[in-house]
């Protein structure tokens, strides 16, 4: 099993030549090609996993975020090309806590003594109230700061990359959110060319030492022109719906489609995180049938559940790859009555973002996939009962609002 294993890493770093990614990156675990499969990055997983959860995760999810060094070795003990990012806020710092190798601590007691690292209105600090973190100056010496702390921090870890929370223009996080609170619309344009200068230093400073990975946030605040094809990669936080209960508007969701398609097709990482509830089928079929229609070669999904060891059967889906590259824009796989369709190898993905149902008529047999089970993985990390149901598909199915289905031929 060893050798089988470190035979997959090795053909895994010759794709990533193939792929082009830069010299110095191969130094790094290399991002898996997600090309044929839906491929998972579950976000922070607990350290208090027990071994069959640790073996059940280490074979299913390519990669996580902010576990220990202990955890990390583990889930490498059993697949020795899992990926563990470090956290850091992007362009905040306070006494919240992160971890620091084995402690979760701050730093904050060193970086509060560098007052032009700060950013100021009105003579103050300005505190993210919510999370008790003050907002930095992306172009004062903290950016140098930064880029020097992460090398340090995921090297006692022995992360492969970085995952920068909050990246965003601190009026796209709630203007109001802050004291004294930013003003919507007033110093934007400013704000995104300071994000862009500080994507730009942290990817020169850590090009083929860590994956850099910031958190684009929903990404479909219309004013945003932050330029997220930068670094290696962004997560999208709210992937698809706004949260377990609500679903953006379809323009919205057309944006924020696009502006992934956009970083897809130029190969970039995408972690593709929504939050949902386990019982929710129709936000399970929305979310993993736009995550369908976007996938490319670094493209990853992460149903969220909460901070636990977690599953869908819907993820071992067997469509194949698609039968052409992600399109420039999502319209291209609208279909006449309003859903968007993607095909592949062994079916196809139809999605219905609007407020009606849509009728979906295949063009012959077809099996529609309904997934049984699924959430949290018992201390056993045991799945029985779980899986995949195929019903035949006799003429045209319904495609209820905001819901995604997947047939699979024959």
């Amino acid at each position: 099993m060893t050798l089988r294993r470190n035979a997959a890493v090795a053909g895994a770093l010759a794709v990533a030549l193939l792929l082009g990614w830069p010299g110095g990156a191969l130094a790094l675990r290399p991002i898996p090609d997600t090309t044929a499969a839906v491929h998972v990055w579950n976000d922070q997983l607990p350290d208090s996993m027990t071994d069959a959860q640790i073996r059940f995760v280490a074979r299913h999810v390519d990669g996580t975020q902010k576990v220990s060094f202990g955890t990390a070795r583990r889930l490498r003990a059993v697949n020795p090309a899992f990926l563990v990012l470090h956290y850091r806020l992007g362009i905040g710092d306070g006494p919240v806590p992160f971890r620091i190798g084995d402690r979760w601590a701050s730093d904050y007691r060193s970086v509060t003594r560098h007052e032009s690292w700060f950013w100021h209105q009105g003579a103050r600090r300005v505190l993210n109230s919510q999370w008790d973190w003050y907002v930095m100056n992306p172009d004062s010496g903290w950016r140098s700061y930064w880029a020097s702390s992460v090398l340090h921090e995921a090297s006692l870890l022995g992360d492969d990359g970085v995952f920068a929370d909050s990246l965003s223009v601190p009026q796209y996080l709630g203007a109001d959110g802050f004291d004294p609170p930013f003003q919507y619309f007033v110093g934007e344009a400013a704000w995104t060319a300071r994000i862009d200068r500080f994507l730009s230093y942290q990817q020169q400073r850590l090009r083929g030492r860590l994956w850099f990975i910031p958190n684009a946030g929903s990404w479909i605040t219309t004013r945003d022109r932050t330029d997220y094809a930068i670094p290696d990669g962004v997560m999208i936080e709210g992937f698809a719906e706004g949260d377990a209960s609500s679903f953006y508007a379809l323009e919205d969701w057309q944006l924020q489609m696009n502006r992934v398609l956009g970083l897809i097709r130029r190969g970039r990482i995408v972690l593709a995180q929504s939050y949902l509830s386990a019982r929710d089928m129709t936000a399970r079929g929305f979310v993993l049938g736009s995550y369908l229609l976007v996938k490319g070669t670094h493209t990853f999904l992460n149903m969220d559940v909460g901070q636990v060891a977690q599953w869908f059967p819907e993820y071992s889906v067997a469509l194949g790859p698609a039968l052409g590259p992600p399109p420039a824009s999502i319209d291209a796989l609208r279909v006449a009555g309003g859903l968007y369709v993607r095909r592949y190898a062994h079916g196809i993905v139809a999605v219905n973002p609007g407020a009606g149902s849509r009728a979906l008529r295949p063009a012959g047999p077809m099996r529609l996939v309904r997934p049984l089970g699924g959430g949290a993985l018992d201390d056993g990390a045991g799945i029985h009962g779980w899986g995949l149901r195929l019903a035949p598909v006799r003429g045209s199915i319904a495609v209820p609002p905001h819901d995604g289905v997947v047939l699979l031929r024959g």
